[in-house]
């Protein structure tokens, strides 16, 4: 603290007297710049609010409950899977509600290509988020323009994942 009062050549006085107590205040120079009023801030736009249902499709566990909950939050139904497999059984019970799938590469017993493919054969339409820790450009080889809706860089931030999805569901709007 002293440094901060230095640094803006101040000082401490302290007074102090037995039985009365002590009393330190802080003194700093006068300035004669003029007062600067805070600025307004603009006001702050709605937050996006979803609807529907989210498969989030990731083997780490963190990962997984970390993307449902920022989803849910948004206003979504999220369905889980740890891998491929656990996927396609959920989208083929749940497929004509699922409205987007976050769908992690790499991933034991079936990874995102396969997976994907199988998606496909159940709703040819389905849109799908790609996330993986490689770049896009290595991570989408092995896809056509028309298997992805977008891509999200891991580790990626709140923002980054809810606007992923709010893309791939309103491609037009933004």
């Amino acid at each position: 603290m002293l440094g901060i009062i230095r640094g803006h050549h101040g000082t401490i006085l302290v007074t102090s007297e037995p039985g009365r107590g002590t009393r330190i205040e802080t003194l700093f120079p006068s300035t004669k710049r003029p007062v600067i009023a805070p600025q307004v801030s603009a006001p702050v736009p709605p937050v996006w609010r979803g609807e529907g249902t989210i498969l989030v499709v990731d083997d780490e566990p963190h990962i997984r409950a970390g993307a449902a909950q920022v989803l849910e939050n948004t206003g979504f139904t999220v369905l889980t899977a740890a891998d491929g497999q656990e996927a396609v059984a959920a989208f083929r019970e749940h497929g004509e509600t699922i409205r987007a799938v976050l769908l992690d590469l790499t991933m034991p017993n079936m990874d995102g290509a396969a997976t994907m493919i199988q998606l496909r054969q159940i709703r040819p339409d389905v849109r799908v988020v790609l996330s993986s820790g490689y770049t896009e450009e290595e991570a989408t080889r092995q896809f056509t323009d028309r298997d992805l809706v977008g891509f999200l860089k891991k580790p990626y931030m709140i923002k980054d994942l809810v606007g992923a999805i709010r893309t791939a569901l309103e491609p037009s709007e933004r």
